[in-house]
């Protein structure tokens, strides 16, 4: 903490200099908020105009090449991203009680009455702002320099200012919103949290994020030199996976927890896709083109069969009944259910062995020694590739509009480029050597791209996100790329650092793991059905459920598991 405070103080001192350029904002305030006749636009010009100028400490970073300061002084890197974003916080609530002195000010002279909830409100929503603008410039500042993102990083941020203002002044926005936010605006005191809190959120995760971007190549959790030795982390993440499949059919099922299924749906059947991608070239070495192909017939073609002419019809006569069998229900009888997934791994698999197939007699590239490691400017590369893809591709098939049993087709992209990472990953030992500041990145991208692209994604018609080359199909083809591509990094380097342990409850679960995923559908669906006279609210029903019913998928699983020659197949 002394590190951090030293750092801290020695911002200050940088920025001395630079103090009177704050009265800028200041005079700027005021002048507006005379014109306007409207005190708080005032407070909310200052804190926003100011905002920006606190990077000019970057500026002098740059001109001066400070970092040989702190290569001299006992700082870590780490300290001093601390020890910047809390003198940030510092000048955003200094700049916060001037704004609401200039607030207050302007209300006399014009003779304008200013209610303290309301302005208190407005001051958390420039205080909202200004972190969102601090979170996502400042590690752009650490990153890059400050001479070339300057302008670029900052011009968005007053453009959507100015145009919000102009459009909320012009146009009853909060009258024409939903009950939840009707109730907001006459509890001007909990927009006020809000704003605060998610502004300090907001803050929290951007200093992680520019952390990790200078931290750079952190030493990994598992050493080179036990390239023999069993990836129980991701074993373990596969079950967790699988967990996830069955939570995520259960709330389809209660039909609650729309979030929870959006950000499942983004990325959870795609890691599933690169951990089968990782697994794949291993298997084919070992077994060979004949023996691989069998297998991959044997344990993916016959579990899909099973499901497709038994379980599916259990489940749809348990659920529709009669009509199941009268064919006048819109669910077929027989239908892929959660097998579409088996399908499209047999597909890519069987792309995989023609490819090697026709490359055979080629001489085999020997594998590096010293593979070159994942870079962050590689995955960034590649979220915005995936992005494209995705966007292009829901232009003709839209997000969420199933196909011939595949529930997600507009995910194409994702899922058979997820595929072929795992391919590549295991020639480069990449779930090895990966660093771990770039689990940590991703995760704070994930969560960066959720607040700020998601919601912007989901403005206009309920179904305009989901593709025909609408601007927010572009916007959330971005944020799931985003979003996908960095969970995936932290749940990888998540499960190596800390559930990459071989014990027999692990991999019990593991074993079990692929004969949950084929069997899940009815035992959840009858347990629906055995908890369907409970009279209660479906997050309830949904939470209950999961408790029984994640359990019990496991159960059944070893059960059926104890069938001869089952092992084989499931």
């Amino acid at each position: 903490m002394g590190n951090i405070l030293k750092s801290l103080k020695l911002d200050h001192d940088i920025m001395k200099s630079r103090y009177p350029m704050f009265m800028i904002a200041y005079i700027l305030g005021i002048f507006l908020a005379v014109i306007s006749k409207t005190p708080i636009f005032g407070a909310l010009v200052v804190m926003i105009v100011s905002a920006p100028l606190t990077g000019q400490y970057f500026s002098i970073y740059e001109k001066n090449n400070l970092e040989k300061l702190y290569g001299v002084l006992p700082l870590k890197a780490s300290e001093v991203v601390i020890g910047r974003y809390i003198y940030a916080l510092c000048i955003v609530v200094i700049n916060g009680i001037i704004a609401a002195i200039v607030a207050t000010i302007v209300s006399i002279l014009t003779n304008r009455g200013i209610n303290s909830l309301e302005s208190l409100a407005y001051l958390s929503g420039g205080f909202f702002y200004v972190c969102l603008m601090f979170a996502v410039i400042f590690p752009l500042y650490f990153k890059f320099p400050f001479s070339k993102v300057y302008v670029f990083s900052n011009l968005p941020f007053y453009l959507i200012f100015i145009i919000t203002f102009a459009f909320t002044r012009k146009t009853n926005v909060l009258g024409q919103t939903g009950p939840a936010a009707q109730y907001l605006t006459s509890h001007l005191i909990i927009i006020a949290a809000i704003g605060f809190s998610l502004g300090l959120i907001l803050l929290a995760l951007s200093c992680l994020l520019s952390c990790a971007l200078l931290e750079g190549n952190r030493a990994v959790s598992l050493p080179a030199e036990e390239p023999g030795k069993r990836l129980y982390f991701a074993d373990n993440l596969r079950t967790w996976m699988v967990i996830l499949v069955v939570l995520q059919h259960l709330a389809e099922l209660y039909n609650t927890l729309y979030l929870f299924m959006m950000l499942n749906s983004a990325y959870f059947m795609g890691l599933l896709f690169l951990l089968a991608g990782y697994f794949t070239p291993g298997s084919f070495q070992r077994k060979g083109s004949g023996q691989f192909l069998k297998d991959r017939l044997l344990r993916l073609g016959i579990p899909t069969l099973i499901y497709v002419f038994i379980l599916s019809p259990i489940t749809r006569i348990s659920t529709h009944g009669q009509q199941a069998l009268a064919g006048n229900t819109t669910a077929s009888l027989f239908s892929l259910g959660p097998m579409w997934f088996a399908v499209m791994l047999l597909v890519f698999d069987l792309g995989y062995l023609a490819w090697r197939t026709i490359v055979k007699n080629r001489p085999e590239r020997p594998v590096p020694e010293n593979p070159r490691s994942l870079t962050f400017r590689a995955v960034a590369l590649f979220m915005l590739v995936l992005a494209a893809a995705s966007y292009l591709l829901r232009i003709v098939i839209p997000y969420g509009i199933p196909i011939l049993g595949f529930p997600s087709p507009g995910y194409l992209p994702q899922y058979l480029s997820f595929f072929l990472i795992g391919i590549l990953a295991f020639r480069r030992d990449w779930l090895r050597s990966i660093p771990g500041s770039l689990g940590q990145l991703g995760f704070v991208l994930a969560i960066l791209a959720t607040v700020i692209l998601l919601p912007v994604a989901l403005i206009g018609l309920k179904s305009s996100f989901i593709g025909y080359g609408s601007w927010q199909s572009a916007v959330f083809a971005l944020w799931d790329s985003i979003f996908a591509v960095g969970m995936s990094l932290a749940l990888l380097t998540f499960f190596r650092r800390f559930l990459n342990g071989g014990k027999k409850l692990g991999r019990l679960l593991s074993q079990h793991s692929f004969t949950v995923y084929v069997i899940h559908v009815p035992v959840i669906v009858f347990l629906m059905l055995a908890l369907r006279s409970l009279q209660t609210q479906p997050q309830l029903k949904f939470g209950l459920a999961a408790v029984i019913g994640v359990p019990l998928c496991f159960g059944v699983a070893y059960l059926v598991r104890l069938i001869p020659y089952s092992k084989k197949i499931i």
